[in-house]
């Protein structure tokens, strides 16, 4: 009863095109803090910061990075600004309780109880699919697309409108109700906006520059087949790496928690490298389509792989999670360029994780 009454109340809710994207940050900035975190405290020795019979734990500024999160997004009608406060909520969350659960599970205040890695997996794989579930499955309804594009509307009520903000607005619309009046409106508004001029600035100049080269190289004809070698040689080479961190520390570990650890780290790579060779086969007919199981993998590799890599090699953990974050990224650019040159099946509401 409690299910379907919550099922029936989510339903009303509009639900945000760009969730997904959101709740992804969100995660990959809590693994990022939490392992961050422990890579620099061994680093530099765990040192701690008061004096005088004070102490100012690590987890207050987590706590504080929350509260600047909830403050922007409470202050602000800003897309800009939601992405930046998943973020820094993102690093809170993992600065504030990811990093401290062994302390909260252990009568002495165990920060270093090692078998808090099997917690900190499950709480992230829960989160994960509560998130997903939260948002749902389908394709937002001819309200939510209309909600959604009114939303992106109101970032043009001071100015002229960006090029990449007009073709998301523009498919947003497409999906919404065309005899409706407020779709009527929105289109007629949305026609009569002037183009933003180029911006100077160094981000816009790098963003533009990159956004050109990839197009000229997705348009050769050899592009996708490079993209698909690329991607299965990351793959292999990440396979590979973690197994051989999972040997070594297995043999040099407690029997008990390396077993585990091994068992997590190999399981969840070949898992995350299945979703990568599902994008592979995809990329001949949707290049949209294997960009979001490349980033599925990823986000596999980045929420599990590498927290169990990390209890068996800090080193190794913090440089997989490096090379992961710099391909995620990647992949989020080059999906957002699929979206504003018209190339995404679903337009901009399809979700990307």
């Amino acid at each position: 009863m409690l299910v379907a009454m919550t099922r029936r109340s989510l339903s009303r809710l509009t639900r945000d095109a760009e969730a997904p994207l959101l709740l992804e940050s969100f995660f990959v900035a809590a693994v990022a803090s939490f392992l961050g975190i422990r890579w620099f405290l061994a680093l530099t020795g765990y040192p701690r910061i008061g004096s005088n019979g004070i102490h100012i734990a690590h987890m207050l500024w987590g706590g504080l990075l929350m509260l600047l999160a909830l403050m922007l997004l409470l202050a602000f009608l800003d897309r800009s600004v939601q992405h930046l406060a998943a973020v820094i909520a993102g690093l809170g969350f993992g600065t504030f309780f990811i990093d401290e659960i062994g302390k909260f599970v252990t009568a002495d205040n165990n920060y270093f109880y090692r078998p808090a890695i099997a917690l900190i997996y499950g709480l992230f794989v829960i989160a994960f699919l509560v998130a997903r579930a939260s948002v749902g499955q389908r394709r937002l309804s001819e309200t939510e697309a209309l909600a959604n594009a009114l939303d992106l509307l109101e970032g043009t009520l001071d100015g002229p409108i960006e090029p990449d903000d007009q073709a998301r607005i523009h498919r947003l619309l497409e999906l919404a109700d065309p005899r409706a009046p407020l779709t009527l409106f929105a289109e007629h508004y949305l026609a009569e906006l002037p183009q933003a001029a180029e911006r100077a600035s160094l981000v816009a100049t790098v963003y533009r520059r990159l956004a050109d080269g990839y197009e000229e190289f997705m348009a050769n004809p050899w592009a996708e087949r490079a993209l698909s070698v690329g991607v299965v040689v990351y793959a292999a080479v990440a396979v590979v790496g973690v197994t051989l961190v999972a040997t070594a520390a297995s043999a040099s570990g407690p029997a008990e928690t390396s077993t585990v650890a091994t068992i997590g780290q190999v399981a969840s790579t070949i898992a995350g490298a299945a979703l990568v060779g599902r994008g592979v086969l995809s990329l001949g007919r949707s290049r949209s389509t294997a960009y979001h199981w490349f980033m599925r993998g990823l986000l596999v590799w980045i929420l599990v792989t590498q927290v169990f890599v990390f209890y068996s090699s800090q080193l190794a953990g913090l440089g997989g999670l490096i090379l992961d974050l710099v391909a995620y990224g990647s992949l989020r650019f080059a999906l957002t360029r699929e979206i504003v040159s018209g190339r995404h099946p679903h337009g901009a509401a399809s979700r990307p994780g």
